[in-house]
């Protein structure tokens, strides 16, 4: 179904939550996109129909219902609540999962050839990190926010970078090898999600504290849904400051769980490890 299709049945009908979840579009190229993403998995070295490739269709399923889903229309036609929703979703939800279900024969191959050096470069902490924060804050400055929104190209260029940063920064937290560049000490890993925060304080409370909305292209769509501009503006600031600090928190917690475990479990967790 087509975005000005999509559009007037969000207009011209009282819809409900499950008329909501019930609607989808077809993009020829999330579609394809997506599922060749699943399908290719079985050519990934090391690939074997287990937890990791559920992990992975799982991540790239996220993906697809972010893009095609009645989340989609929503977030481009009306509300930045639930544009901001799809964001993370994008960055912060469906990367860490796709990375834990890459296989250690892939990563070991990806690593072993040409592209090798490349990928060390983009997923060092300092590079994966630095990149993360400012794909993440440049996007939702207004001007480049607003463009995207009335662009398509650009708008698909921003849905791709936030899976591509998402990617990179989740690499280092997820994949632990010794001797590489990327592999950071437990107290490296929480200092790393710490910095990890800094996006959703420096995008999420500013749009929330604000005394005014600030994406123009929401203006007059927001109210359509019942929403005031600067209310859906103040709500959406206040999803990712929550979320990505919950999340963040969340994981290096269980990293700092992790440097002092208890009696005894140092060998299982090893052989976890292993």
């Amino acid at each position: 179904m087509g975005r000005h299709r999509a559009t007037g049945w969000f207009l011209g009908t009282q819809v409900s939550w499950v008329g909501w979840l019930s609607h989808w579009q077809f993009d020829p190229s999330v579609w394809i996109g997506c599922a060749l993403a699943i399908a290719a998995y079985r050519w990934f070295p090391g690939a074997h129909l287990n937890r990791r490739a559920l992990l992975w269709a799982t991540g790239v399923l996220i993906v697809f219902i972010a893009l095609e889903s009645a989340l989609d229309i929503v977030g481009d036609q009306y509300l930045f609540s639930v544009h901001m929703v799809q964001h993370l979703v994008l960055a912060m939800v469906a990367p860490p999962l796709m990375i834990l279900g890459l296989p250690p024969a892939t990563v070991d191959a990806l690593l072993q050839s040409r592209l090798g050096h490349a990928v060390r470069v983009v997923v060092n902490p300092l590079f994966a990190g630095s990149a993360y924060f400012l794909v993440l804050v440049l996007w939702h400055w207004p001007a480049f926010f607003d463009y995207a929104l009335s662009n398509p190209p650009a708008h698909i260029a921003q849905h791709l970078s936030f899976v591509a940063v998402g990617m990179l920064f989740w690499w280092a937290v997820i994949l632990h090898r010794p001797g590489e560049a990327w592999s950071l000490g437990p107290i490296g890993e929480v200092a790393y999600l710490t910095f990890g925060a800094i996006p959703a304080v420096v995008v999420g409370l500013t749009l929330a504290l604000l005394p005014r909305p600030v994406y123009t292209f929401y203006l007059t769509r927001s109210p359509l849904l019942g929403f005031s501009a600067l209310a859906d503006q103040r709500f959406g600031g206040l999803i990712m400051f929550i979320f990505d600090n919950l999340l963040m928190v969340a994981v290096a917690g269980y990293y700092l769980w992790r440097m002092f475990p208890a009696d005894g479990a140092d060998e299982a967790r090893i052989r976890a490890d292993s």
